[in-house]
């Protein structure tokens, strides 16, 4: 709950703004903040009208202190993703509607800036790299067998050249996660060594034939690829820790091989 104090000059900064006069209403806002600095609300405010001076670096400075101050305030993500549009950073963007929309599913508002980011992020884009967007949703929303579908479509799209053979690799390391999901340990290890052939620093692509050579026991070649995949990306956890469990099941193996022949 705003203070008195910060409430009214939240009050004068909002028909300060509705007149146009937005230096004053940044001015106004200003005090609210200092009455009341734990208030996304004012730093929202302040954004939109610092948005409206052209002055984005600020805008964008208070969107993320509204975010930092309330994580589940829509209208900080909505505020930074209109800087970020603005700025063409439209992947970015759309994180942040998104999010903003999730938050506030009936906001029409936010339902515009998720629909026209996406035009925006499309417009130069293939075809392929549009289907893999269409799976990737797809995906998020749980519905399996339609993003590999969709990703299927995003394999035939794409043309063979530099840059599409880079965004195919992405597709076929994307439909082995959906593999992954139905237990489809073959069709993972198919497509990931697909996305290798294009890719072969492709370090998704290299975890995921991992764990499904791992859960097959192809203990060898799994580690192989956890270990390439931490030649490429020191440190990345899952790899550290797929490559212990193997190495422990190579132990197990070796100790139960000696066993069986005393």
């Amino acid at each position: 709950m705003a203070t008195k104090q910060a409430t009214k000059w939240k009050e004068k900064g909002n028909a300060a703004f509705k007149q146009g006069d937005h230096a004053k209403a940044i001015e106004y806002y200003t005090y609210a903040t200092e009455m009341d600095p734990k208030n996304p609300i004012f730093f929202t405010n302040r954004s939109t009208a610092y948005f409206k001076m052209e002055k984005y670096d600020k805008s964008l400075r208070d969107a993320n202190k509204a975010i930092k101050l309330d994580a589940k305030w829509p209208k900080g993500y909505y505020r930074k993703g209109m800087v970020l549009m603005h700025e063409e950073k439209y992947q970015d963007a759309l994180k942040d509607f998104q999010k903003a929309l999730s938050l506030k599913p009936d906001s029409l508002a936010f339902e515009k800036a998720v629909a026209d980011c996406k035009a925006m992020t499309m417009q130069n884009c293939t075809s392929g790299e549009i289907l893999k967007m269409e799976g990737n949703d797809l995906f998020k929303s749980g519905e399996i067998e339609k993003a590999i579908q969709k990703y299927s479509s995003a394999i035939a799209a794409c043309q063979d050249n530099a840059k599409e053979n880079l965004i195919k690799a992405d597709v076929y390391a994307n439909r082995a996660a959906c593999y992954r999901q139905l237990y489809n340990s073959k069709q993972v290890i198919d497509d990931c060594t697909a996305a290798l052939v294009l890719n072969p620093n492709h370090v998704k692509a290299l975890i995921r034939r991992g764990q499904a050579l791992e859960s097959t026991e192809k203990f060898k070649e799994a580690l192989a690829d956890f270990q390439q995949a931490l030649i490429i990306a020191p440190g990345t956890p899952v790899c550290v820790q797929g490559a212990g469990r193997i190495r422990a099941a190579l132990r197990r193996e070796k100790a139960n091989s000696s066993d069986q022949k005393l």
